[in-house]
């Protein structure tokens, strides 16, 4: 797989997944920076449920159709209405679920304004839910202009109105931000169904072997997520069980820049799931080993620069974008930091491993993982508060990769020095492109 023929579309994936980092930035300035501590550590709370369930909703439901309707000769209507079929009931459960645990979650995590804020969960979902399902449909046909300007409703959209409601003095809760991202949502998802609309030829009933299929693939990536959703979202739910929300907006707004490698895990996902997928659906297992290195490097060579911002200058990026306010997150960016090492290896073969099949297999490395962030955040947290987060965050995710590495070398032997040698590829690259 020749990277070069694909730079199109690398750039608008590129584009698209540096949207968030872009929606962080205006989190920044205009959230982090303007709500009351309090609100804004009940808001994470709040947006860290909303994301775990969209997290394993993608992972039950949409994993299966991207990885199906991916493959070569597919039927995209069955596929596509098995998918609609178990992503709408996995939804509804798990909004039945938040409320009727809002109350006793409110207590549980010293914060009596969570609670209203936990009933307005359904209606995140309700909003973005075509939004995630037509994404996935454009995802698996490489249509990644479309699914950019999609993102690009929420993930502008949301800073402008949050802009447009402080000029006017109508920011000052979570409530507030809750709302603006109900909006956002909700035309993200109407544009996505403006662009999937010739993909989107359902049948009311799909053919029960595509739902067996589906269901079966789905059950082993909704357990593989549940690890990395634990491991990225976990955290501030004990920080506050420990700590309250006040800490946990602390943490956070040292996590809000670990956006950065969100966004390059995504866009491993964009284009390695697929070709993984259309590669060994294909037979030509012999040209995976080239692109799951290429991969590898790529994203290494990408994100150095993150390790010097976090690492040299972080009291220069707190100053500059809290303007005197959270210092304390300054030893968290440094350790966060060690993930521009660890992200890419972890991206790429969590990837390999679901674009081959091996779904058992990744739910086994998933469990292993939960277990992992369950101990390191309850051995640190107590002792280190929000250091101690941060810590337990990079430690779990460094030794489950070292894990999940260990699985996969028996699938597709990569090396270090494998890895390495991709290095006179990216100099041809460069080459190519500037001598020409």
């Amino acid at each position: 797989m020749e990277f070069g023929k694909h730079l199109k579309k690398g750039i608008w994936g590129l584009a698209d997944k540096a949207l968030p980092v872009v929606y962080g930035f205006g989190y920044v300035v205009l959230v982090i920076r303007v709500l009351p501590q309090e609100e804004f550590g009940n808001f994470v709370l709040t947006q860290e449920v909303f994301l775990i369930i969209s997290g394993l909703a993608t992972a039950f439901a949409l994993q299966p159709l991207l990885k199906y309707s991916s493959e070569a000769q597919a039927d995209i209507s069955s596929i596509a209405s098995a998918s609609m079929l178990l992503n709408v009931s996995f939804v509804v459960v798990a909004s039945i679920l938040v409320v009727g645990l809002a109350r006793p979650a409110g207590a549980l995590f010293n914060s009596s304004g969570l609670t209203p804020l936990l009933l307005y969960v359904p209606a995140m979902l309700a909003a973005s839910f075509l939004r995630n399902f037509t994404t996935t449909l454009l995802q698996a046909r490489f249509h990644v202009r479309e699914v950019f300007w999609m993102d690009a409703i929420h993930f502008l959209g949301a800073p402008f109105l949050v802009w447009v409601m402080s000029r006017m003095h109508e920011f000052d809760t979570a409530m507030d931000l809750v709302a603006i991202n109900i909006v956002s949502l909700s035309c993200s998802s109407l544009v996505g169904l403006w662009f999937a609309r010739g993909m989107m030829k359902m049948t009311i009933l799909p053919a029960r072997g595509t739902i067996r299929k589906m269901w079966d693939y789905g059950k082993y990536s909704l357990g593989g997520i549940v690890s990395s959703l634990f491991t990225s979202k976990a955290d501030s739910f004990i920080l506050s069980v420990f700590s309250g929300p006040a800490q946990v907006a602390v943490y956070n707004s040292a996590k809000v820049f670990v956006r950065v490698y969100e966004m390059a895990t995504q866009i491993v996902q964009m284009f390695v799931l697929p070709a993984v997928s259309k590669l060994s659906s294909q037979g030509e297992s012999g040209s995976l080993r080239p692109l799951i290195e290429k991969a590898i490097l790529f994203l290494t060579v990408g994100l150095l620069p993150v390790t010097v911002l976090f690492l040299v200058f972080p009291n220069l990026l707190v100053n500059i974008l809290y303007g005197g306010r959270y210092a304390e997150c300054v030893p968290l960016l440094r350790t966060f930091s060690v993930l521009s090492f660890i992200v890419p290896l972890m991206a790429v073969e969590s990837n390999l491993l679901m674009g081959l099949g091996h779904m058992r297999l990744s739910f086994v490395i998933g469990l292993q993982m939960l277990v992992i962030a369950i101990i390191s955040y309850v051995v640190f947290i107590p002792w280190l508060a929000e250091l101690g987060a941060a810590i337990g965050y990079v430690g779990a995710a460094a030794l489950t990769t070292w894990i999940l590495v260990n699985r996969t070398r028996r699938l597709v032997p990569i090396s270090l020095a494998g890895v390495t040698r991709r290095l006179e590829d990216i100099v041809e690259f460069l080459k190519s492109r500037l001598l020409h």
